[in-house]
């Protein structure tokens, strides 16, 4: 079963892995959990943070010191051999050192941390996303409200990799927190999403226009229309990435726990033949058998390629041989722009569909059977069809089939 409430960050699991969503949002089995030292880094600076500007939010400067040893203490907490670490150069105290400078750094900047009136830290808010039933959910590390009277949503990085406000991960976090403190607090129209990365002592800082806003919007709704399909159809396939070494399920994923098995059988040096040994032996087999037809289908497409031209140059659109006969057929065909080829007009043209009278289709639209059912069928009005002719992408279409024949063609 899907989850009650969604966030950023489930949406952004099943953006890189949907078979992680699965595991951890819908069938949760029990697992030994890693802990990367990268996480449990941001964990304890944020926990620092979050008491450093209550504290200044009532004027009250926490000392330096304080700070830097209620930091330490939180990784007192940890086992450090639980830890997975990212590389061997690493050590688990080079993470502890990292931590610390930054807090110190922030410390040093920011001081006395009388930023405005603060209205949350690590508040927690809820909403319903627009024209849909989805509850989302947000986490925001600090809520403030400015001098001027705006507010700020302030998020903390202690990550190595910082994003642009352009980028889909920035605007999907901060559009979300934005959306979940207009619905908690409109009274303010004046909103600043600002991102600060400790490691690299910058901030990264925009406003959402109207427009941007129901444009994140529509791209939420068609990730949550897609997690809902793959529900009904219980399609979460694995994708491999260097996540992957992170992630709580890799001994259960049917991409990866195939590894994990041959790992323990070269440490025990088992002898004899074993399911596994024998999968190892396939897979082995398989991987021969699909470089041979790599080899083969690049002739193919070569073959392919020069029965085009030829169909073109003679006119033609069937070729004997002594085997049977090759089809050609060229054609012009419209079709809709597809998510893949452009996210945005694709989010723009559900918007547009599920808006006419009688087609709220809600889920994501099916470009094909549209244009086979609806639009070739005379089932727009005139003013629909120019509403739609944007997103109508007219090309070629080229389809090829080799027809062998069982008895031999003879010409002569």
């Amino acid at each position: 079963m899907l989850p009650k409430s969604f966030s950023h960050s489930s949406l952004g699991t099943y953006r890189n892995c949907p078979r992680q969503f699965k595991f951890q949002y819908i069938e949760k089995p029990v697992v030994r959990r890693k802990v990367s030292p990268q996480a449990f880094l941001g964990t304890a600076v944020h926990k620092a943070l979050r008491h450093l500007y209550k504290m200044g939010a009532d004027g009250v400067v926490w000392p330096e010191n304080d700070v830097v040893e209620f930091y330490q203490k939180e990784w007192d907490k940890v086992d450090p051999e639980s830890l997975v670490l990212p590389s061997e150069h690493y050590t688990v105290d080079d993470f502890i050192r990292i931590g610390r400078e930054v807090l110190v750094r922030h410390y040093h900047k920011y001081k006395p941390f009388k930023h405005g009136v603060i209205l949350g830290s690590e508040l927690s808010l809820k909403f319903t996303l627009p024209e849909t039933p989805f509850v989302i959910s947000a986490k925001i590390d600090r809520l403030s409200k400015k001098d001027d009277g705006s507010l700020e949503i302030c998020d903390y990085k202690t990550g190595q990799h910082m994003l642009q406000t352009h980028d889909l991960d920035f605007r999907f976090q901060m559009g979300l927190y934005q959306l979940a403190v207009q619905d908690a607090y409109p009274q303010f129209h004046d909103i600043d999403l600002v991102q600060i990365y400790l490691r690299q002592d910058e901030e990264v800082a925009c406003r959402m226009s109207p427009d941007e806003l129901d444009e994140l919007t529509e791209q939420v709704r068609l990730t949550l229309a897609a997690i809902v399909a793959a529900e009904r159809n219980d399609n979460f396939p694995p994708t491999e990435s260097a996540l992957c070494a992170y992630c709580n399920y890799e001994e259960l994923c049917p991409a990866r726990r195939h590894r994990f098995a041959m790992e323990v059988l070269e440490k025990e040096d088992s002898d004899g033949s074993t399911p596994e040994e024998r999968a190892a032996e396939k897979a082995e087999a398989m991987i021969g058998v699909h470089l041979k037809i790599k080899e083969f289908e690049a002739e193919k497409r070569s073959l392919k390629e020069d029965l085009v031209e030829l169909a073109r140059e003679l006119n033609m659109s069937k070729f004997f041989a002594k085997s049977g006969r090759v089809d050609v057929r060229i054609s012009r065909e419209e079709k809709l722009v597809t998510r893949t080829a452009d996210q945005k007009a694709h989010a723009d043209l559900n918007a547009l569909v599920n808006g006419w009278e009688g087609m709220d289709l809600f889920f994501e639209l099916n470009g094909n059977e549209f244009m086979k059912k609806v639009y070739l069928t005379g089932r727009l009005t005139d003013e629909q069809r120019d509403q739609l002719e944007e997103y109508i992408k007219r090309g070629e279409r080229v389809v090829v089939i080799p027809r062998p024949s069982r008895k031999r063609f003879d010409n002569e």
